[in-house]
Order: C-alpha cells, then sequence, then structure tokens
C-alpha cells in the first residue's frame, strides 16, 4: 500500500486542518535551518517540497523517494520554479541502498519520516552515514511517541531515538516540534562509534521525554475536564427538555383517562366529548 504522503499540499495548507498546516512548516523549517554545506541528498522526499525550498536558497539537492507518485508529483511542482531553481533539484525514483556515494560525499543527509517505516534502521542509518562526506550532517525527524500508521514499525522517543543514533552521529540537536522528534548531527569518526553514552547524555534524553509526557498529561487533563463541562450541558439540556415535555405528557395522559372513561359510559362518540368531562379536556 502507497503512503500516499501530502506533504506539500500539507504546507501550502490546502488540505487538513490549521494545526496540521502549522505543524508541518514548523517542522519543514527546522529541518531546512538545520542543513549544512552546499550538496544535500534528501531520502524519502516525498511530494518534494524541502528539496525545492532548499534549492531557493541556492543548494544542490538530489531527492530520491521509492513512491513513482511522489516523484511524478514532485517533478510537476519544480517545473513551475525558477530556471535557477530547477538547475539545483535532482529529482531520482531510487533507493538509498542503491545509490552511489559522490566524490566527496554529501554534506547533509535528510531523513524525514522516514526511519519508523525500518524494522532495522541501522539498515538505513549505515548508508546515510557511507553517504556522507568526512564531517557531514544528518538531519531527521520522527514522530514522537505511538503514530497509529499502518507502516510504522517503531515508535520513538528522545531516548529511544537517540540510542539508535549514537553510534553513527554526534548530537547537536534535539528538539520536538508538533509531536515531531527533530534531530541534527554530525557524523563520527569511525574510532568513536563503539563508545556508549554517558549520564549526561541519558539525563538529557530523559528529561526530555519528561517534559513531554508532562505536556501530554496535561492535554489529556484539559480534553478531560472540557469533555466533563460538555457532558454536564448536555444533561442540563436534556432535563430542561423533559421539564418541558412533562406537562405535554400529563395533559395527553389526562385526555387519553377520559376518552376511556367517556367510551366506557357511552358519553364519548364519533371522536367527540359530551363536555362531562369534569373540565380537563382543554378547548382546542
Amino acid at each position: 500500500m502507497a503512503n500516499r504522503d501530502q506533504v506539500n499540499e500539507r504546507y501550502y495548507g490546502q488540505i487538513n486542518s490549521e494545526e496540521s498546516h502549522e505543524a508541518t512548516r514548523n517542522r519543514i523549517h527546522w529541518i531546512c535551518r538545520h542543513v549544512q554545506g552546499h550538496t544535500v541528498l534528501d531520502v524519502g522526499c516525498s511530494q518534494g517540497i524541502t528539496a525545492i525550498l532548499l534549492a531557493r536558497e541556492g543548494f544542490e539537492v538530489t531527492a530520491i523517494d521509492l513512491e513513482e507518485d511522489s516523484i511524478s508529483y514532485a517533478k510537476k511542482e519544480l517545473r513551475q520554479e525558477s530556471t535557477p531553481v530547477r538547475g539545483r533539484v535532482h529529482f531520482q525514483l531510487k533507493d538509498i541502498s542503491q545509490f552511489e556515494r559522490p566524490p566527496g560525499g554529501f554534506d547533509t543527509i535528510i531523513l524525514g519520516e522516514i526511519l519508523e517505516h525500518f524494522a532495522h534502521p541501522d539498515t538505513l542509518l549505515a548508508h546515510a552515514y557511507r553517504l556522507l562526506n568526512k564531517k557531514g550532517t544528518l538531519v531527521l525527524s520522527v514522530p514522537y511517541g505511538y503514530h497509529p500508521f499502518h507502516d510504522h514499525k517503531r515508535t520513538y522517543y528522545a531516548g529511544s531515538l537517540s540510542r539508535v543514533l549514537y553510534p553513527y552521529f554526534d548530537e547537536q540537536a534535539l528538539e520536538v516540534q508538533h509531536k515531531y522528534l527533530c534531530f541534527a548531527g554530525r557524523k563520527k569518526p569511525k574510532e568513536l562509534r563503539e563508545a556508549k553514552p554517558g549520564a549526561e547524555h541519558l539525563n538529557k534524553w530523559m528529561q526530555l521525554d519528561e517534559e513531554q509526557f508532562r505536556r501530554v498529561e496535561q492535554q489529556h487533563v484539559r480534553k478531560m475536564n472540557q469533555r466533563k463541562v460538555a457532558l454536564d450541558k448536555a444533561v442540563q439540556r436534556i432535563r430542561h427538555m423533559e421539564e418541558q415535555l412533562l406537562p405535554l405528557e400529563r395533559y395527553a395522559r389526562a385526555e387519553q383517562i377520559d376518552k376511556m372513561q367517556a367510551e366506557r359510559s357511552g358519553e364519548y362518540t364519533a371522536g367527540e366529548s359530551t363536555g362531562k368531562n369534569d373540565g380537563r379536556i382543554s378547548q382546542r
């Protein structure tokens, strides 16, 4: 099943909510701000918005994706750009494992919402490490916590993501942007790849997770309170309606009883009362 990621439409606010539009823009802009050097490889580029934005700023961008529809869409978007921008972006239908390292490697590699689709993230990270130059930068984003998407094979928090990345990259930035973890790091020398994270790193990751969990709990409490207020209002409306309907029900019940009594006594014929109803049948 194709993922049908519509990131361009969300970026420009053409689909989904205003919140989704803002979150997408913030995340993409965060990625762009942390790109280093001049040459960029955008892996899983989807509809190409990040690559095009970077090309507008003068970066040379190679953008690859496995979905033919996404690459076709990206190329169509690129045709609307100026000649200099079009010359700086190259969209390709290709897997990163098939990609040959250019002379000198890339200055920056982008993995935007890609890692969570891998059951074995080291496979992808090893290729990114291979394709970067000696001091290259990895910029990455993943959903923070559980996202019920059919192709998400792993769930990431600050600690779990950082432990996966630690053997390959030195962390330079780690933030949460609208429920997405955003990471930027510098390629590690091979001789440092076996090092383990120290207490300082572990404490930092724990603090970030604690802060996010607290926010999630606060949001949950606010939603529960809002639901309670809405439920209380609904109960009040129902009671008010019952109070309005009760006299009508009593009237209808009394009229029915009078009708039955009149029929039994022979005083009610052809649907009309004889008037001997002790005044309880109202005039209409």
